[in-house]
């Protein structure tokens, strides 16, 4: 009888934080660095940065690149074409950005692979 017990406690238990797990998910997000922490470590990893957006270029393909920059450096952050995103991104708005790091031609980069990643500020 307490082995029964025990495992009810147990699949409770696991259901609850399973639960908890799902619905407080939405509400992390990464910390907020400078563009000059972007480093090898944070490879294939979530980074939130905010600066200005420096230049924009929509390359051929429909891809968009906007450079964002801080007080330490500056970072091109890449939109592909597939990503909903409306057109109010223009030059020296302050922006914060979050997506992934990336490596492209040995240059850090930003992948942005969600509308709701890009906020004005």
């Amino acid at each position: 009888m307490q082995d029964k017990e025990i495992f009810r406690i147990a699949t409770l238990t696991t259901v609850i934080g399973l639960i908890g797990l799902i619905v407080t998910s939405g509400f992390i997000s990464p910390n907020i660095i400078e563009i000059d922490e972007i480093d090898n470590s944070k490879l294939d990893s979530q980074v939130e940065i905010q600066g200005v957006v420096t230049s924009l270029i929509v390359t051929k393909s429909g891809t968009t690149i906007i450079e964002v920059t801080d007080d330490t450096g500056s970072i091109d952050v890449v939109i592909f074409s597939t990503t909903n995103m409306d057109n109010s991104i223009y030059e020296c708005v302050n922006v914060s950005v979050t997506g992934d790091v990336s490596i492209y031609n040995n240059q850090y980069e930003i992948i942005l692979d969600n509308e709701n990643n890009l906020k004005i500020l």
